[in-house]
């Protein structure tokens, strides 16, 4: 009987063990993965910081284009109005 309890609190020792190591393990295997989601999650703010500074680029290209058109515009007016003074 004493051999058998003997066994069984070793058994129980050791199965505390194994629960301590699987928890440690555990432990960093969720760390494991935050570090990629948190990764993920700034790489996806950064996307959209991205995503606006384009729009915004754009906006501002085809602002600068219509202001060329315009002035290339002005100076084929000007150029005619000196062409008819000579």
């Amino acid at each position: 009987m004493d051999e058998q309890i003997r066994s069984m609190d070793q058994n129980l020792k050791w199965l505390s063990a194994a629960e301590e190591k699987d928890t440690h393990k555990d432990d960093r295997n969720e760390e494991a993965t935050e570090i990629p989601t948190d990764k993920c999650k700034e790489a996806e703010t950064w996307a959209g910081f991205a995503k606006t500074s384009v729009i915004k680029l754009e906006e501002m290209i085809d602002d600068l284009e219509d202001k060329l058109k315009c002035t290339k515009e002005e100076h084929l007016c000007t150029q005619r109005r000196l062409d008819q003074t000579c």
